[in-house]
């Protein structure tokens, strides 16, 4: 009697234990998964620093039409957010100019994961990257930064460049 009491206690004991989830971090979520950018915004401010003029990234001509389609050679991309703050920009087989196959830079999180910080994707972003985390989901997010974009051969303009990257 003595062992069958200990016999059903023990497995009530290990039927009500249940797996607690802990929620995963910013950090860990984005190295879980390898990322593409969706989208690309462009805001132009005012001499105040107030948004005025967004515009979708990536406009060009194409055979003498306006495009703001995201062009074939940054379609196959995708972004790696690897262990002690290294990433990869993979360029996938179909290259804007000279890309190499497997661009390495350095990114991390700060300030609560409120700030997102991208160092040496200066073929993405033509600077190093401080930016704000606009938002955050498992899968998608959004950061944006400043930076200064010619305006003619001797002045410059400041924009705010947004980029929201999606799961692969």
């Amino acid at each position: 009697m003595k062992y069958c009491l200990l016999i059903v206690f023990s497995l009530l004991t290990i039927a009500s234990c249940k797996k607690v989830e802990v929620p995963q971090s910013k950090q860990e979520i984005m190295r879980a998964s390898d990322w593409r950018i969706d989208t690309v915004m462009t805001t132009y401010l005012t001499s105040t620093g107030a948004d005025s003029e967004v515009q979708g990234g990536w406009k060009r001509i194409e055979n003498g039409v306006e495009t703001f389609d995201k062009p074939n050679c940054v379609k196959d991309d995708y972004i790696k957010f690897k262990e002690n703050h290294d990433g990869s920009h993979i360029t996938g087989p179909d290259k804007c100019g000279n890309e190499a196959n497997d661009i390495t830079f350095t990114w991390g999180l700060s300030e609560a994961d409120s700030k997102i910080f991208i160092y040496g994707l200066y073929n993405l972003f033509g600077i190093d990257a401080n930016a704000d985390v606009v938002y955050f989901k498992e899968d998608e997010f959004a950061f944006a930064f400043r930076k200064k974009i010619p305006k003619n051969s001797t002045d410059s303009i400041t924009v705010k460049m947004t980029y929201k990257l999606k799961k692969k």
